[in-house]
């Protein structure tokens, strides 16, 4: 199945550009938001180490499927759905 995974504030996470990265990524169905960031760090090596400290979603970063907060969803075990999108949500302020 395929979703969509966009990257917010990548330069935050230490990647070489400071515009939204979007990309397709084939995935098993039934995968977990923990199994497509496995997949992330794979190919952008230490994004998981900036998101996440022992499974657990840092304070003021996010994980979002379809826009919502995976906080109320189940977290990282949290099963996806061909079409999902997940985004990567850095901290910010203003």
């Amino acid at each position: 199945m395929k979703i969509t995974v966009k990257i917010f504030g990548p330069k935050y996470f230490g990647l070489d550009t400071y515009d939204v990265i979007t990309m397709v990524l084939e995935v098993r169905d039934g995968a977990t938001v923990a199994e497509v960031m496995d997949t992330l760090d794979r190919i952008y090596p230490g994004l998981k180490n900036k998101l996440l400290r022992n499974g657990v979603i840092i304070p003021m970063h996010d994980i979002w499927i379809n826009g919502r907060s995976i906080d109320f969803l189940q977290g990282l075990d949290t099963v996806l759905k061909d079409g999902d999108v997940v985004q990567i949500i850095p901290p910010f302020g203003g």
